[in-house]
């Protein structure tokens, strides 16, 4: 792309026969011109990076879905891999905000919305409703992207009921390979990098 812009993280929504697909917001000069693509244009991508979320014997667990804006892209592609089997709770600003939810619904997820303002399905945070409702599902497994403040809220409401979980955190990354350290966080009282040892880490795990 003309200019100089650092990479920006994008999560894979989907991929399929040579297919991917990416979910992002336009909110800045570097995503701007993302959405200035043209069909056939190319750019230069830098990826997989990093690991996944674990979702291998989930016997008798439930998979809970927990997600505010576009951090619902990773979980899309979550979703998929377990067929639908996984209840989503979904968190937005206003009812304009809200994407993916035709797609959880189709694939046979049970979807739970919550909008700041009230707009559509529970007026407040995600994190109120999967507080409320949490403990309703057999052996729940948490699995969360999305803004810090809500992974936090999320990791308190884990810790509190007892129950495992994993979130995959948002950090900007210059690099993308673990070189530059510009994408580090706290774990376990550790400093460990988003881009190669993340995004995924358990979610007991993250210092509030």
């Amino acid at each position: 792309m003309p200019g100089v812009f650092l990479r920006r993280p994008l999560s894979v929504s989907f991929a399929n026969n040579g297919t991917v697909e990416f979910i992002y917001r336009t909110v800045g000069a570097g995503t701007n011109k993302l959405s200035e693509l043209e069909l056939g244009q190319k750019i230069s991508v830098l990826g997989p990076l990093g690991n996944s979320y674990p979702f291998e014997n989930l016997k008798s667990k439930t998979p809970i879905l927990v997600a505010g804006g576009t951090g619902i892209a990773s979980l899309s592609f979550l979703a998929s891999k377990l067929n639908g089997n996984c209840v989503v709770f979904y968190g937005v600003r206003t009812a304009k905000d809200i994407i993916q939810m035709e797609f959880f619904k189709k694939i046979g997820c049970k979807v739970f919305v919550a909008t700041e303002d009230g707009s559509d399905g529970t007026k407040g945070f995600v994190t109120d409703i999967l507080e409320e409702m949490l403990t309703d599902y057999k052996n729940p497994i948490v699995y969360t992207c999305g803004p810090n403040a809500m992974i936090n809220k999320v990791a308190d409401i884990c810790k509190k009921n007892k129950i495992r979980g994993y979130a995959s955190l948002e950090e900007k990354m210059a690099c993308g390979t673990g070189v530059c350290q510009g994408c580090v966080v706290k774990i376990n009282g550790e400093y460990k990098r988003v881009c190669a040892d993340g995004p995924v880490f358990e979610i007991d795990s993250i210092v509030n």
